[in-house]
C-alpha cells in the first residue's frame, strides 16, 4: 500500500508518542501509522512531461513516460518540430554512461543542441552528436555544499553488479565511486573535492584501475595529478 507522508512538529500539549516526544525537531507520519523523527525533511517531486496540450491535431510519437519521442537530432515525428528538455524522451541508442534525468542541466544542454540541429537542417550542414550526451553530468549546491554527479553515480542499469569506493570526512567531503571490474562507471562528490575533471576522464576512457584498489581514494595521494 502506498504510504503518503504527513509532516508535523510536536506540541507540548500533544499526548501522543510520549517516548519520542521532544527528541527530534520534526516528525513524519506515514499513512501506515509509522512515525519517524528527523533533523529535517526534504520534500521533492519528480517531473512528468506535460504534452497533453500538444497532441490534438498532431501525430507525435509518444514514449511510455509521456514524452515526445525524438531522434538523435531532437526531431519529433512531426516535420520541422523539435523537442528538448523535460517534454521529450530520447529514441536513439544511448551512450553507456548517459541517461535522461529531467533536470535543468540537461534541458539547457538539449535546448542548445536542438538549436544547432535546426541550423544544420536549414543550412544543410553536417553536425555530430553533442558531447554532452556521452556522459551524464550534473552540478548543483545542496545546503551550501557543491554536489557533482557523473555517469552511473548510483549504479543505474548495472543490476547491482558493481563495487563502491567511499571516502568521507564529516562536514567536509563525501566521495563515492562506482566500479565494475576495476573501471569507474560513475561518481558522486559532495564538497570541494576538485576531483570531478579527473573522474570524468577516468569514466570516459575506462582505464583499468584494479591495481589501485581502495588506494584510489587515498587522500594522501594526489590522483588528479597522476591521472591528468
Amino acid at each position: 500500500m502506498l504510504t503518503i507522508p504527513r509532516y508535523f512538529f510536536w506540541e507540548t500539549t500533544d499526548t501522543r508518542g510520549k517516548d519520542v516526544q521532544g527528541e527530534w525537531p520534526v516528525y513524519i507520519e506515514l499513512t501506515n501509522g509509522k512515525v519517524y523523527g528527523s533533523n529535517f525533511i526534504v520534500s521533492a517531486t519528480g517531473v512528468t512531461p506535460n504534452t497533453s496540450n500538444l497532441l490534438a491535431g498532431n501525430n507525435f510519437a509518444i514514449a511510455s513516460d509521456g514524452g515526445l519521442l525524438v531522434n538523435d537530432r531532437l526531431e519529433t515525428t512531426e516535420l520541422d518540430v523539435y523537442a528538448a528538455g523535460d517534454v521529450c524522451t530520447p529514441n536513439w541508442e544511448l551512450s553507456k554512461h548517459w541517461f535522461q534525468m529531467r533536470l535543468w542541466t540537461q534541458a539547457r544542454q538539449m535546448g542548445s543542441y536542438a538549436a544547432k540541429c535546426m541550423w544544420a537542417s536549414l543550412s544543410r550542414e553536417e553536425i555530430y552528436m553533442d558531447f554532452c550526451f556521452e556522459l551524464f553530468c550534473h552540478a548543483t549546491k545542496f545546503f551550501g555544499k557543491k554536489v557533482i554527479l557523473l555517469g552511473l553515480f548510483n549504479g543505474q542499469g548495472l543490476d547491482g553488479k558493481y563495487e563502491v569506493l567511499l571516502r568521507y570526512a564529516e562536514g567536509f567531503e563525501y566521495i563515492k565511486c562506482v566500479m565494475v571490474d576495476g573501471r569507474m562507471q560513475g561518481a558522486l562528490m559532495i564538497g570541494e573535492t576538485d576531483l570531478e575533471e579527473t573522474f570524468e576522464n577516468l569514466i570516459l576512457n575506462q582505464m583499468d584501475l584494479s591495481q589501485f584498489g581502495e588506494e584510489l581514494l587515498n587522500p594522501d595521494i594526489d590522483i588528479e595529478d597522476y591521472f591528468d
